[in-house]
């Protein structure tokens, strides 16, 4: 089966021409190179609004032409907290029986605050597995990323066309030994990260999101989408 990029349906065979190398989608009315479909598809580069995976949302509210919604709940947030209570615990009554000892030096009570940082980081850390999202806006060729909570967070914008690459990378975290893998977007010589901690299959997704609206941006310049 062969979808169209744009709206996600399925293009019949008769309106395939291998010949002039042409697939039309009767839905949006639009031209495709029939031989790009094939292989996108053959590589699992094909994005599907209507099928996006378990924890995602498709949008198009106005004034975004299309926002990709996701969490960034892991199964993996119960065991950080867990560690974070007991390091916190920990942590604090050795903080505040030294505090309260009038004899004990300045140095050494602060030696301690470090640690509490550290406690704070992860709890910190926590809530945002919890409670945080992340989300892919398009609109007026620009591809907008967001994460945070709630309305507070950080948003950065990149132009369409000058993103160089889209891919899968390794990023400079690790777990257990591992590196932890995200989807990279290098715009302007600059790369950034998003998607980390999710499945394979997730990111998958999110890479195809960013790739249909490269070429959905450089279709409309040419005129033709390829």
């Amino acid at each position: 089966m062969i979808h169209c990029p744009e709206c996600g349906r399925e293009i019949p065979e008769r309106d395939f021409n291998v010949s002039t190398d042409l697939a039309f989608c009767s839905v949006c009315g639009t031209n495709y190179s029939y031989s790009e479909l094939v292989q996108a598809e053959n590589d699992g580069d094909v994005y599907r609004p209507d099928l996006p995976p378990r924890g995602f949302r498709v949008t198009n509210i106005p004034p975004y032409e299309e926002v990709l919604s996701y969490r960034f709940f892991s199964s993996g947030v119960w065991g950080l907290l867990i560690f974070g209570i007991i390091w916190c615990g920990m942590t604090g009554v050795f903080t505040v029986n030294i505090w309260f000892v009038e004899v004990t030096p300045w140095p050494v009570k602060l030696f301690l605050l470090p640690f509490q940082v550290i406690g704070l980081c992860i709890q910190g850390a926590v809530l945002v597995t919890l409670f945080g999202r992340g989300e892919l806006r398009v609109r007026d060729g620009m591809l907008e990323t967001f994460a945070g909570i709630g309305g507070l967070g950080l948003t950065r914008r990149c132009d369409l066309a000058k993103i160089e690459r889209v891919a899968i990378e390794p990023t400079s975290m690790r777990q257990n030994n591992r590196p932890i893998y995200g989807v990279q977007i290098r715009c302007d010589g600059r790369k950034r990260f998003v998607g980390r901690w999710l499945s394979s299959e997730k990111q998958q997704y999110i890479e195809s999101f960013i790739r249909h609206h490269i070429r959905r941006n450089d279709a409309r310049k040419k005129g033709f989408w390829a």
